[in-house]
């Protein structure tokens, strides 16, 4: 992961998400634990592509929480999108 790395992620007003842009790898990689350490062996990840990136498929408890896709230059993650949008993952496998 890229030193300079953002993770953009949309909840579209329906589910909670980030108000603005995070920066860095630090708090990127954060973002990952906390939601590990919420929801302890709970969390699982299935690879995807999204818009034409590669992605996972994030499930908390067995349900579809959110789509991410990674923006990849000089193989290091310089950009993360998550989309949580409910009504934006409706084509995606909703229970693993």
């Amino acid at each position: 992961m890229s030193d300079q790395v953002q993770l953009v992620a949309d909840g579209g007003g329906k589910v909670n998400s980030f108000l603005r842009v995070l920066h860095g790898a630090g708090r990127v990689a954060g973002v990952y634990w906390s939601l590990e350490h919420q929801y302890p062996a709970q969390v699982a990840y299935r690879p995807a592509m999204i818009n034409g990136e590669p992605g996972l498929l994030r499930y908390v408890g067995g349900t579809l929480e959110s789509a991410q896709s990674f923006v990849v230059d000089g193989g290091r993650i310089v950009a993360v999108f998550i989309m949580r949008n409910p009504d934006k993952l409706t084509a995606l496998p909703q229970r693993m």
